[in-house]
């Protein structure tokens, strides 16, 4: 089954500002934040993982600033192969979460060898970009994502023995974010997690693009011919797992804002002939009444409306009729697929250009932001949504069906930085 194998990490070395190092995953970086960070300090890990610079010549600045840090000491790599054991506590909504996951590389599979399962369907752009910086670097600059059932027990009992002891790196960011970590490099602590993990199934909770990139980063190396063992650096990609159990695994809602669409009059008769509409006074009510739902329930703002609308639905086979036959009754279910194909394409009346569009169509997790975007003039409706339950995205993920694009938001990301992988002997 799963193939989850130690290795030595290029980190920084030990006298480093740790909090001045790293930075987020490339996809959630603004421009403003990408300038920032490559103004912090010369080492950040932004000047790998999103560099400056017109064209391929920001694959060429990552891959300079990479072998400039590790001719000077920047980076070290690691004398012995190990598991890292990584704990981020950090707070949301003023509640105080603690998130552990183990980073360790993993043996690329394709997806219909049922190892390593996607939830959700990927976008082009993002792709071609990681595949360009892997070439000119050869490495993993930041760790896919990935979540593990663990119904035995048997990895989380090993992690929660390791993280009693003082961890080997820990230090406070900006954000007041606390990072912690942990090299496992015992003989048998490396052999019992090894052997834990091989009777797993993988689920992708961030790094679609990034896992489809190494595919492709893997198969071109194997194209080049010769034999091929399977245990070349290339058939492995760094990645952070976390258990599905685990406390400190927060979901949050991806909402949909769009700046297209057709008038309110003509939106809201599609509507009224599909949906139960409630006009609610505040974003607070609505947030309140998309909680306490237990079945379908869409939030809706529109920039020509008074206030927020509860949308559930009052026609579930006129809604049934309009989503795909050819998905699960499961997947026909879930709000996101509602949101996208009901309200946003035939209610809304977003072309299937324009649903792919980033100018016509963004996401954000923040209500509050949508709901200034659509007051401001932004936007035009804003789509407000409730997170999905982890259980259910990898039921999903296990049923062979992918979820739509931006269906889930893990919070907080993994940062950028912590480790590095080498793809070399």
């Amino acid at each position: 089954m799963a193939d989850v194998v130690p290795f030595r990490a290029l980190r920084y070395s030990p006298d480093t500002d740790l909090a001045s190092a790293i930075c987020p995953p490339f996809d959630i970086i603004s421009p403003e934040q990408q300038q920032a960070l490559h103004e912090r300090a010369a080492y950040n890990a932004v000047h790998v993982e999103l560099a400056l610079g017109e064209g391929d010549s920001r694959y060429e600045a990552a891959a300079a600033a990479l072998s400039t840090w590790r001719n000077d000491g920047t980076l070290r790599k690691d004398s012995a192969a190990a598991y890292y054991l990584y704990e981020q506590q950090f707070e949301h909504a003023g509640t105080t979460y603690n998130r552990r996951m183990l980073f360790a590389r993993v043996g690329l599979q394709p997806w219909d060898a049922g190892v390593v399962l996607p939830h959700e369907q990927t976008f082009g752009a993002p792709k071609a970009d990681r595949l360009k910086l892997m070439q000119a670097t050869r490495i993993n600059s930041s760790p896919l994502f990935l979540i593990y059932r663990d119904q035995k027990n048997s990895v989380d009992s090993i992690l929660q023995r390791i993280a009693k002891a003082d961890p080997d790196v820990s230090f406070v960011a900006d954000d007041g974010q606390k990072h912690s970590l942990w090299i496992v490099d015992k003989s048998d602590d490396t052999a019992a997690l090894r052997a834990a993990f091989a009777d797993e199934k993988l689920y992708i909770a961030d790094g679609h693009h990034r896992y489809e990139t190494a595919l492709g980063f893997r198969d071109d190396a194997r194209s080049d011919g010769g034999t091929w063992t399977g245990s070349e650096p290339e058939n492995f990609a760094m990645v952070g797992l976390a258990s599905a159990s685990d406390s400190g695994l927060l979901v949050l809602p991806i909402h949909r804002v769009t700046a297209a669409g057709g008038d309110l009059t003509v939106v809201s008769n599609r509507l009224r002939a599909l949906f139960n509409i409630e006009q609610l006074e505040s974003l607070d009510d609505l947030s309140k009444a998309l909680k306490a739902s237990s079945g379908n329930a869409i939030g809706l703002l529109a920039a020509d409306e008074s206030g927020p609308l509860l949308l559930t639905p009052s026609d579930a086979d006129a809604i049934d009729g309009i989503l795909p036959q050819d998905r699960s009754p499961a997947w026909r279910q879930l709000d996101y697929a509602i949101a996208n194909l009901v309200v946003m394409r035939h209610c809304i009346g977003l072309s299937e250009a324009e649903m792919t569009d980033h100018a016509s169509v963004w996401f954000t997790e923040d209500a509050v932001e949508a709901e200034r975007q659509v007051q401001d003039g932004r936007a035009r409706y804003a789509v407000l949504l409730n997170p999905v339950p982890v259980n259910d995205v990898l039921d999903l993920a296990e049923a062979g069906e992918r979820m739509p694009q931006k269906s889930t938001f893990f919070f907080p990301k993994v940062p950028t930085g912590l480790l590095f992988n080498a793809i070399e002997d």
